[in-house]
């Protein structure tokens, strides 16, 4: 398997709540999981969870249904590493000792096939606001993450979807009165130490290539169902339709986004694009 593809996923959001669309979305990423069979590297890259906080003795209902099939492909010789995103940063050693994965909280950098990426989640690195920035070390702080073991996790999960859903609330709104996408900031994570960056966070699906570098922007499992996949050192970004988007040379990596993907027939296929945020 050392030396087959290499997959990259993101932004699947999963939800402790069984209703219909949760229940299809999930069907489209075990399927997915299924044809990633003598695959060299899994690298899901932030928001597996649209929240996850590790108790010592509790474990998130309706979650084992994601857990169970990536466990099993960590145990076929496929390696799968998570990476923290702004709705799961608190991942832990239950997920290392009870299922195999790798944690990679912050992100990090990887060779495959001749290539260095560093893949990213991009909730910090590409953020320019110091609000969130600031909220952010607050509530990583192993002070706040013993507190809130504290809570009942029923509370717990119970806010984290209130502020979720708020969140979507108001992108939709930003949406809907077509506020101008914001630039990015990409330039300032490029260096010679890396020939390419793979990130999510931001819901859109876009393959650039910047003088040698590729940058590319993994989309989501809300409403793209798009993933990465390295092969023969050539990173390509597909949904999983198995369409291909191609790469578009760019000459400002930190001009705003638009995103390649059209949403694909889905539980939450509702609207055309969706902003950096």
């Amino acid at each position: 398997m050392a030396g087959g593809p290499v997959y990259f996923v993101s932004d699947a959001h999963f939800s402790a709540r069984a209703r219909s669309a949760e229940r299809e979305k999930r069907q489209r990423f075990l399927r997915f999981l299924e044809g990633l069979a003598g695959a060299a590297q899994l690298y899901v890259v932030g928001d597996l969870f649209d929240f996850w906080f590790e108790y010592r003795r509790v474990v998130p209902a309706g979650f084992a249904e994601i857990l169970h099939p990536l466990r099993a492909l960590a145990l076929s010789g496929t390696p799968v590493t998570l990476i923290g995103g702004n709705h799961d940063y608190w991942l832990g050693s239950h997920l290392v000792d009870d299922y195999g994965f790798r944690l990679a909280p912050d992100g990090l950098v990887v060779e495959h096939q001749g290539r260095r990426l560093r893949v990213d989640h991009g909730d910090e690195s590409l953020s320019g606001d110091r609000g969130y920035l600031a909220l952010k070390a607050v509530i990583r702080r192993p002070a706040f993450v013993a507190a809130a073991r504290l809570l009942h996790p029923d509370f717990t999960f119970w806010a984290a979807d209130r502020l979720s859903q708020g969140s979507r609330w108001l992108e939709g709104r930003e949406e809907e009165r077509g506020q101008r996408p914001r630039p990015l900031r990409l330039r300032r994570l490029l260096d010679e130490s890396i020939d390419g960056l793979v990130f999510g966070h931001l819901h859109l699906g876009f393959h650039w290539r910047y003088r040698g570098w590729d940058l590319l922007c993994l989309g989501d499992w809300l409403r793209r169902f798009s993933y990465a996949r390295l092969a023969g050192g050539e990173l390509q970004l597909l949904d999983d339709g198995g369409r291909h988007y191609p790469a578009e040379p760019v000459e400002d990596p930190d001009r705003p986004a638009r995103c390649r993907i059209r949403p694909r027939p889905g539980p939450e296929s509702t609207g055309t694009s969706r902003e950096p945020r």
